[in-house]
């Protein structure tokens, strides 16, 4: 994954969304090697019947299909979805990028987000992670969801805004028409 940095840019963060994302794609993994596991068996059994016999290499060829199938709806595309999703922190952006062939990138600058805001399900705080939500203002608003550590990420955010150079953008203030005010009132 390449990414190109503006000069001065470092990257803060990389991280993915928790992996408790996977945790029904494993159970239904495991659900259907059990029950092809047990098909197969009942196959392949000592004496079985007639049409069985005269079927066999089709009907076994048909199982693996039809596993395999299953597993790659039911586990490997949520696998390759988590995989190919990353949170990136840099020192001027925060980048979700998304996909593998076809990548969906969303950048937002540091110097755009005007509030932070975290939630927690029950679930995501036993594993402390989070969603959190971007507010940058006129009803803009940008959610991440699942962020690993989530207090910890949004410390970075916030530590990685107040590092950044104070200009006019930040303070609403032009130093140069405040200098000239000044030298107006002397």
């Amino acid at each position: 994954m390449r990414l190109k940095l503006d000069p001065g840019e470092r990257v803060i963060v990389m991280t993915r969304p928790q992996a408790r994302k996977l945790t029904w794609p494993v159970v239904a993994a495991l659900l259907v090697l059990g029950a092809g596991s047990y098909v197969l068996a009942n196959l392949s059994r000592a004496n079985p019947p007639d049409w069985i016999e005269e079927w066999h290499p089709l009907l076994l060829a048909g199982l693996a299909v039809v596993v395999a199938a299953l597993l790659s709806r039911l586990f490997l595309l949520p696998l390759l979805r988590w995989v190919s999703t990353r949170y990136l922190l840099t020192s001027k952006r925060l980048i979700v990028r998304r996909g593998m062939g076809r990548r969906h990138e969303r950048q937002l600058l540091l110097v755009k987000i005007a509030e932070l805001h975290t939630e927690q399900s029950i679930i995501q705080r036993t594993l402390r992670s989070g969603n959190l939500t971007i507010d940058m203002g006129h009803g803009r608003t940008s959610r991440i969801v699942d962020v690993p550590e989530v207090f910890r990420f949004r410390t970075l955010v916030v530590e990685t805004i107040e590092q950044l150079p104070r200009t006019a953008m930040f303070d609403g203030v032009d130093m140069e028409t405040e200098t000239e005010w000044n030298s107006w009132d002397s």
